[in-house]
């Protein structure tokens, strides 16, 4: 949008030709590159001395006699312009302005000493629209008005970058006090042999003397760690992140104690508390500086798990940890533990301007301000751990912070559904961080305060800003000065724009820094002291944004999660509740529930979502564990076994290859009607680390074959612990009638044989007699024989 008021439009000025722009011979390449010139990172930086004459007015420029080539550069394969105030102090009538032009020559070939044009944006941009479409023109227009022609002395090689400081005579600018205040556009264009090879477009904030109206912006931060496989962060990675410059170092010193809420991994605190006296110094000293800032705070998911991946993926609620007892070790609190020593550093009171107006006082510029305390109006919170020194604590003792909030969720940016809301309200969050992805505005003409009011009793929302949020996010974590200068021009007249739409009209709006990778360091605590100074924006807090007025024409607008993500949680829940009917069966069920609850937060963290092929890694990885967890209560006779007999016990043995006892039930089913398994279904406890034999008593119906058995065990509650096993069964059920038979036929042959000898043996010996009497053979052996006849004699 293009401003019309009179005071927007700049006065012509007296050396600046209105046709200077169409003299040069632009190819449609040089101007496709030109807008690309303002979003392009850039190589390196720096102020040469040295003083050239302009060729248009009395200016002195700075370049760079020897570019030097640059590794990003090379890649670009284009030649890149960017321009930027050298000050965030808005430039006031009778002032030079001042600006750095960075040229990166990203092409194959040399460019040759050519020329250097500044000019003007003929209007005021009054509007987000307006600021947006000369920040990223959808095509190439005319630059504006001139103001400053400079000849490059030196050429720029391939891969090599020119950084040349201009100063621009307040004459050669052409604004005046009658000129209202605000965000006004500049370009630069590096020129050769009259050819446009590029341009690049920035803005300043002009100041005339007006009373401002600041916007009030809050602004959040997270505090986290990398993506973790369980949901304790081991005490080598807390050490390394709490170190000097670790990254749980840099993030804290680049917001402790400033106008910043802090939103924070419960897990990093839980971490540090657990391991007692064998904590990492630095961590435990780190802890100890966080609970005396005076930040506000406010807890996010534990593990920074993600809440619209929990509430798609059907987890029914928001996950939270059961416990933290079978982590902790006894030993490692049997001596106090030192306290760390508070920060003693004194805040510096820093001007700030009120929310109803400022004077001129609060636009000046603090870019070189090293503060890192300052003064707000809020006493310090403590972290009130109530652990009592020498003493073991509770879960709850481990997670209890003096939060300034516990209802604020912040979903992953542009995922929630409208269904989410009931989980999120039904979890507790009455109040949601959301990103401009899932709200729709139907009036475009104003910025709206950050706040929303979320239909069907779900509460609010704080909507951030996506283009000041980008350009805080940019500069946090540029790796150059003129990077961070052009990020935080943007930044300033983002800021000025929203200021100057409805001027004496307080407007609080939210920014937010991203959820990962989080920035740190010196470009971090740089920006946000930049921010600071700047008298269009006051300081505000999340819960003042909760307080501000709603916003009427802003809606929310459902998204969802990809159907990827939803897959790979789903699995994750579902192995959980596996675990959770497997523990059932155990003495002590936390010590593998709570263990698993823990890796199931920290898997569905948000930091996963940057790195989909790391995640389902890490997934397959934790779903390997759980499996050789959940048959660690099996069954080890695997047979075959031998049946002989109508009624037999078969064993059956039960190994535990956990550390602590067990309970289960054993059903024994067979796979046809050969075996019938008689008596109840077998309970039996199996302590820890150890094996037991239970008898099975089956008995063996009519016929002879094969018979499989299925045993399963079960829970006392009836869950299904493990996989069933198969054992297989050889049955002989006629084995014992047949050998009965067999023996009596045995014995009867035994006999019989023996009556057949007698038989014989008589025969024999009736044959015999008959011999020696002559008496016939076939005389009956039991005949009668006469005695011999003797005469008297």
């Amino acid at each position: 949008m293009v401003a019309e008021s009179s005071t927007a439009r700049r006065p012509a000025h007296p050396t600046a030709a209105s046709g200077r722009w169409s003299h040069l011979r632009v190819p449609v390449s040089a101007l496709l590159i030109g807008i690309l010139a303002g979003l392009l990172p850039l190589a390196s930086s720096g102020f040469i001395p040295g003083a050239p004459t302009s060729a248009a007015a009395a200016a002195t420029a700075t370049p760079t006699p020897t570019p030097t080539p640059t590794a990003d550069a090379a890649t670009t394969d284009q030649v890149t312009v960017t321009v930027a105030p050298v000050s965030l102090a808005p430039l006031r009538s009778g002032q030079d302005l001042a600006v750095t032009v960075r040229i990166t020559n990203g092409s194959a070939e040399t460019i040759t000493p050519g020329t250097i044009e500044l000019y003007l944006a003929e209007r005021a941009l009054t509007s987000r629209s307006a600021l947006t479409a000369w920040l990223h023109p959808t095509k190439t227009g005319k630059p504006g008005d001139l103001m400053l022609r400079s000849a490059l002395p030196a050429a720029i090689p391939p891969a090599g970058t020119a950084t040349v400081a201009i100063s621009v005579p307040s004459a050669d600018v052409g604004l005046t006090s009658g000129n209202a205040w605000g965000a006004r556009g500049i370009s630069a264009t590096i020129t050769e042999d009259g050819s446009v090879l590029a341009q690049g477009r920035g803005t300043f904030v002009w100041y005339s003397n007006e009373v401002v109206t600041p916007v009030a912006l809050a602004v959040v931060m997270p505090i986290t760690v990398p993506e973790q496989t369980e949901g304790l962060i081991p005490a080598k990675s807390l050490e390394t992140y709490t170190a000097p410059g670790g990254r749980l170092s840099r993030q804290l010193d680049g917001v402790i104690n400033r106008d910043v809420t802090i939103a924070i991994d419960p897990m990093i605190i839980a971490s540090i508390r657990i391991l007692g006296n064998t904590a990492p110094a630095s961590a435990v000293a780190w802890l100890g500086r966080l609970g005396q800032a005076k930040n506000d705070i406010f807890p996010l998911g534990y593990a920074g798990a993600d809440l619209t991946l929990q509430a798609q993926a059907a987890a029914g609620t928001l996950l939270v940890p059961l416990s933290f007892d079978q982590s902790i070790n006894a030993s490692d609190f049997t001596s106090p533990t030192p306290a760390p020593t508070p920060s003693t550093s004194t805040p510096t009171p820093t001007p700030t301007p009120t929310a109803t107006g400022s004077a001129p006082a609060g636009l000046t510029d603090t870019t070189t301000d090293t503060t890192t305390d300052t003064a707000t109006p809020t006493p310090p919170p403590t972290s009130a751990p109530v652990i009592t020194p020498g003493t073991v604590p509770t879960s709850e003792q481990l997670l209890a912070w003096n939060y300034t909030a516990t209802d604020i969720g912040w979903p992953l940016t542009g995922t929630v559904s409208a269904a989410d809301l009931d989980v999120f309200t039904a979890g507790g969050l009455s109040s949601l961080i959301l990103g401009g992805a899932n709200t729709a505005q139907s009036d475009l003409t104003e910025t709206p305060n950050a706040n929303v009011v979320l239909a069907g009793g779900h509460g609010n929302a704080l909507v951030t800003d996506e283009p000041i949020s980008a350009a805080l996010r940019t500069a946090a974590t540029a790796t150059t000065d003129s990077d961070w200068q052009v990020a935080m021009a943007e930044l300033s007249s983002q800021i000025a724009v929203v200021s100057a739409e409805r001027p004496a009209t307080v407007r609080t709006l939210l920014a937010t820094f991203d959820r990962d990778p989080v920035p740190g360091g010196v470009r971090l605590s740089e920006t946000l002291a930049a921010l600071s100074g700047l008298g269009w924006r006051a300081p505000a807090t999340v819960a003042a944004a909760r307080a501000a007025s709603p916003a009427t024409d802003v809606s929310f607008q459902s998204q969802a999660v990809s159907d990827a993500r939803i897959l790979t949680a789903r699995t994750l829940l579902h192995r959980e509740g596996e675990v959770t009917a497997f523990s059932t069966a155990l003495s002590k069920p936390l010590a593998i529930t709570a263990t698993q609850r823990l890796t199931t937060l920290a898997l569905l963290s948000t930091s996963w979502a940057q790195d989909t092929g790391a995640w389902s890694e890490a997934v397959d990885s934790s779903l390997a564990d759980s499996s050789v967890l959940l048959s660690s209560i099996s069954v080890s006779t695997k047979g075959p076994i031998n049946v002989v007999g109508s009624q037999v016990d078969i064993p059956i043995t039960l190994d535990n290859a956990l550390g602590q006892s067990v309970t289960v039930k054993v059903q024994v089913v067979p796979s046809n009607g050969r075996l019938i398994v008689g008596g109840d279904v077998i309970e039996a406890t199996i302590e820890a680390s150890s094996a037991r034999t239970v008898k099975v008593p089956v008995t063996a119906a009519v016929g002879n074959g094969a018979v499989t058995l299925r045993i399963t065990l079960f829970s006392p509650d009836g869950s299904v612990v493990g996989q069933p096993s198969q054992i297989p069964i050889n049955v002989r059920a006629d084995w014992e009638g047949l050998g009965s038979l067999i023996f009596a036929a045995l014995l009867v042959l035994f006999f019989g044989f023996g009556l057949w000898r007698n038989v014989q043996r008589r025969r024999r010996e009736r044959t015999a007699v008959a011999q020696a009497t002559d008496a016939p053979v076939d005389a009956p052996v039991d005949a009668p024989v006469d005695p011999p006849v003797v005469p008297r004699g």
